[in-house]
């Protein structure tokens, strides 16, 4: 019989209960320690890979969310009505079908702190995606009884997988950070009051995940995810599913009445443009495109070697029944869910991590609900998990590592005793660390994503009409050298908008952008036939509205300009520049009608009092658009233009006074 190790001894004293108390508290506190020291050094290597996306600038959603977003920008005072109003309220866009405040306000508060500055978002980003990693792993640690190999090499993959860059260095997508956090957090609450009993466990387990779903909806799979981990990991019994599942429930249905009141009943269709699977014809076509694209999903995660933003109409191209794509995807999902389904009972923890994979991945895999795109990768950000478990759960077994729970004096203990299972998933990370690194290196600005992702996507109709707009917006001319240049970007705009409406001719946005630059470089006659289409195709769209509105304007065709301005503002109460173009259109008949008082003097008091209330209306939607976005500048400018016409010389110094100061803060957050 070979002589026992020091380790040993001390198990089989701990059973025959003759160690002391002190010497298995000791052991414990040691135990923690090297759990708490592993976790750092996965928050640490999280926090490494995405160091360059700490001087990233806004890009993609970030400007509408961010950058752009008139609620947002008002800092902390906005707070209050952000949690009152939809996820996408404060842009020019009409979207009543997201409610998700908790990253919002965040947004807001660190406007306040630092107005204009994306660099504060992205240290935040990074800094919660570091935290996660080292929670997950101390979660995992609980779950799996001390056992610590496999949650080590599954966070580890996780940290460096360049799959979530996306979700790190584009500071909107914190809503999935925060989701998954405080999801985590409520299991280790959970975890704690299986164990302890505590109601107060049970209220903060309970208190963490109602504030995960105000991150992001998707939380909501949780509901299943926290007994699928009780009845592998744990000793719960029938009241700990029912005493757990029945507040979750409750919780999860104030959240849903609060969102319906917030949204109000659920009343648009799913874009083709944003998903193609809307787009297929029956039931049966869209999942089957739903399981190829799900398929394509687990491919990306194994084999992250092309990582897109964007895979919206018509990059990805619809299959059928007898398409391998699908029959390769059906087959692999239908084997792993057979497996899990006859290892359930054995609680095979390989089993556990498909089931977490498909219940992670089941709101968003367009199979059991059409969603608003048809492929994202930052939605593999929790189900990534089920997968990197199952890969560091084959390293252990095929290295065959031992999976007990174990004791280790030091972190050098630890890998002392793994070397061969960190040495295999350190082969696999440190190039998904190098490509994670750079990826998000990728995403340090609009041009740089916009330019790198179209040679990825060159069917994607939103690609397209992405580069197009940055590379057409008065900020991005400001730093061409010349107006040759300008031209040449506008023309460059134009051919990728070409590009746009021919892959997607229903395109109404394409036609819109086509529109304006076509007003841009004064073509005016294909300008306004781009308009019209693009209005035929979306006549309620407030931006379209708007820009053509400000075109007829400038033509002096102010009857049907008004007509464009007021209905952008019915469709968008909100829309700052629309709210001052209807203003002005006021003023202009105001105007108007004190020059017919000049040229009709019998008419002259009638003439006056129609010139009064036109000017009183304007002063109303100048007020309005101010409102909407206090740090726009041109309506301050034009409500004291217009009182100086009313004679109202005070409250036009007032506001020349207020427009001077605004322009003055708003040079100085683009210093």
């Amino acid at each position: 019989m070979s002589k026992l190790t020091r380790k040993e001894k001390f198990a089989q004293q701990k059973e025959r209960g003759t160690v002391s108390p002190k010497e298995i508290k000791k052991q414990e506190i040691q135990q923690f320690s090297v759990q708490r020291w592993l976790g750092f050094l996965l928050a640490i290597l999280a926090f490494a890979v995405y160091t360059t996306s700490l001087n990233n600038d806004y890009v993609l959603d970030d400007y509408g969310l961010i950058h752009d977003n008139t609620q947002v920008k008002q800092g902390y005072k906005a707070i209050p009505e952000i949690f009152k109003s939809t996820y996408r309220f404060g842009m020019n866009i009409v979207d009543h079908e997201l409610y998700r405040p908790l990253s919002k306000a965040m947004f807001a508060a660190e406007w306040s702190i630092a107005p204009n500055n994306p660099h504060l978002g992205h240290w935040v980003n990074v800094i919660l995606f570091a935290i996660c990693a080292f929670v997950l792993f101390r979660v995992l640690c609980r779950y799996f009884e001390g056992q610590m190999i496999i949650p080590f090499l599954t966070v580890m993959l996780f940290a460096v997988h360049p799959i979530h860059a996306e979700v790190v260095a584009n500071i909107k997508s914190r809503d999935e950070i925060l989701a998954f956090l405080f999801c985590l957090l409520s299991a280790g609450m959970f975890h704690r009051w299986i164990y302890n009993s505590k109601t107060t466990s049970l209220v903060l387990a309970c208190f963490f995940y109602f504030v995960a779903l105000f991150a992001k909806e998707s939380a909501i799979t949780f509901l299943l995810i926290f007994p699928l981990m009780f009845y592998f990991f744990t000793p719960a019994e029938k009241k700990h599913y029912i005493n757990a599942e029945i507040p979750l429930l409750l919780l999860t249905g104030v959240f849903l009445l609060i969102r319906r009141k917030i949204l109000g009943p659920f009343s648009g269709s799913v874009p083709i443009i944003d998903n193609f699977i809307a787009g297929q014809d029956g039931f049966i076509a869209q999942r089957v495109n739903a399981i190829y694209m799900l398929g394509y999903y687990l491919k990306t995660i194994l084999f992250p070697n092309i990582l897109i933003s964007d895979g919206s109409y018509n990059h990805f191209k619809a299959v059928t029944i007898t398409d391998w794509k699908f029959l390769v995807s059906a087959v692999v999902f239908l084997g792993g869910m057979i497996y899990a389904i006859l290892n359930f009972r054995k609680k095979e923890i390989s089993s556990f991590a498909i089931l977490f994979f498909f219940i992670s991945v089941s709101v968003v895999s367009n199979v059991f609900l059409i969603i608003g795109t048809c492929y994202g990768e930052r939605l593999m950000f929790v189900p990534s998990v089920g997968i990197c478990m199952l890969i560091a759960i084959l390293i252990v077994r095929i290295l065959k590592s031992e999976m007990t729970q174990r004791t280790f004096s030091s972190i050098t203990a630890f890998f002392n005793s793994y070397k061969p299972a960190v040495a295999v998933a350190g082969v696999l990370a440190l190039p998904l660390a190098f490509q994670a690194y750079s990826r998000s290196n990728e995403w340090k600005d609009n041009l740089t994503l916009y330019t790198t992702d179209l040679k990825k996507v060159p069917d994607s109709a939103h690609m397209l009409f992405y580069l197009a707009n940055h590379i057409t917006t008065e900020d991005f001319f400001a730093t061409l050298p010349d107006s040759a240049a300008i031209r040449e970007r506008q023309k460059e705009g134009i051919g990728y908008l070409d590009r746009a409406v021919e892959i997607y001719p229903e395109y109404g946005e394409g036609f819109q952008r086509r529109a304006y630059i076509y007003s841009q470089m004064r073509i005016d006659s294909l300008s306004e036939r781009d308009y019209l289409k693009s209005l035929e195709l979306n006549p309620t769209n407030p931006v379209t509205n708007n820009n053509y509105g400000h075109f007829l304007f400038n033509k002096n065709r102010f009857d049907e300009a008004l007509k464009c301005f007021e209905t952008a503002v019915r469709y968008n109460p909100n829309y700052a520049h629309a709210l001052n173009n209807l203003a002005s259109s006021y003023g202009v008949y105001g105007n108007g009608e004190e020059e017919a008082a000049k040229s009709d003097p019998a008419k002259a008091a009638e003439h006056k009092a129609k010139a009064a209330e036109l000017f009183q209306k304007a002063i109303f939607y100048f007020n309005e658009s101010i409102r909407a976005d206090p740090e726009f500048g041109e309506p301050y400018r034009l409500a004291a233009m217009t009182y100086r016409f009313m004679g109202e010389t005070q409250l036009a110094d007032k506001y020349d006074a207020t427009y001077k100061e605004v322009m003055k803060n708003n040079r100085n957050a683009k210093n």
